[in-house]
């Protein structure tokens, strides 16, 4: 295998997420070089989980035939609040982490420098530089995964609000009496019904309690097993509790959609995430008219509602373009 052996022409990207980690590894052009996943398991703590995140750094150094040396920054995108400095993770709710180092713990480990950013905000600079985004100056992102975050480009700058919070789409309240427990403690999230992390625990739930579905043989009858895959297949193939479950949750999402527009007037909004890239075709009109009901004034027909074109490699080239920032 060929050694890329020019000292620091390389970018490391790593999205941090409660259910997986995938680091990616890029030249200075942003092509993407080698990728590699791993089960991010927040049960071991944050020590555990940050000896997962740089056994999968390893892995994609090793893939790529990049040496260490020749990395120019490493960047990582943390589904939680960073300090200004870009150094610690202040609180990650999903991962269940208060004041954890991350950069420090990761710089000392691999000996290369280390930014961390907001795993969502990495997104939204990932599709406003390479996505979908480059159409627009005002649009949202929104990210579907263990929860749902969200980034804002207005007037082409990545808006972070006063304390770095801006964005938390998640937790505007959709169900505002009896909602679902989320995992901010508040009831009626958006996220607590409209995740992925939702989605998954209500179609289990019904299967427990010996509602049919293919998902049960698409996961083997281990429903700690369904992945947006599965969910999509099971969709497609017309399986009415995962059509129902989706269907709920595009409703919720649309309300979220509307309440945006309403408040921010954005040109687009712009959805990410694993299941989007399997099963956006069939959500996004759905949303789209779901938002349609509850937009005013200029209405729906004047934002468009489409999918970020990057899939799950959103937010590590986000993470790889804050290493490349910091590391300048």
């Amino acid at each position: 295998m060929k050694r890329h052996a020019r000292a620091q022409q390389y970018l490391v990207g790593v999205d941090l997420g409660g259910t997986k980690i995938l680091a990616g590894v890029f030249d200075r052009q942003l092509r993407l070089l080698a990728r590699e996943k791993k089960s991010t398991k927040p049960f071991l703590g944050a020590a555990g989980v940050t000896d997962r995140i740089a056994d999968c750094i390893n892995e994609a150094l090793a893939a790529a035939a990049v040496p260490h040396a020749a990395v120019a920054g490493l960047g990582v995108g943390v589904p939680g609040l960073i300090d200004p400095r870009g150094q610690v993770v202040q609180v990650a709710p999903n991962l269940h982490w208060h004041n954890v180092p991350l950069a420090h713990l990761l710089s000392r480990r691999l000996q290369m420098p280390v930014a961390l950013v907001n795993d969502v905000q990495a997104g939204a600079v990932a599709v406003q530089a390479a996505g979908t985004g480059r159409k627009f100056k005002h649009f949202v992102c929104m990210f579907i995964g263990t929860g749902i975050g969200g980034g804002l480009v207005l007037n082409g700058t990545l808006y972070r609000g006063a304390a770095g919070l801006a964005g938390e789409v998640g937790h505007m309240t959709v169900i505002p009496q009896d909602g679902p427990r989320c995992g901010c403690g508040n009831r009626g999230c958006l996220e607590a019904v409209a995740s992925r992390s939702a989605i998954v625990r209500r179609i289990a739930s019904e299967i427990d309690r010996g509602r049919k579905s293919v998902v049960t043989d698409l996961c083997d009858g281990d429903v700690s097993r369904i992945r947006s895959r599965i969910i999509a297949e099971a969709y497609r193939e017309g399986d009415k509790l995962v059509r129902r479950v989706i269907d709920d949750a595009c409703e919720y999402l649309g309300i979220g959609v509307a309440n945006l527009v309403n408040v921010l007037n954005p040109e687009a909004v712009i959805f990410g995430g694993g299941l989007m890239e399997a099963l956006g075709d069939r959500m996004l009109p759905r949303i789209t008219r779901a938002a349609a009901a509850h937009v005013v004034a200029a209405g729906p027909g004047r934002v468009r509602i489409l999918d970020s074109s990057l899939g799950d490699d959103a937010g590590i080239l986000g993470a790889a373009l804050t290493a490349r920032a910091s590391a300048r």
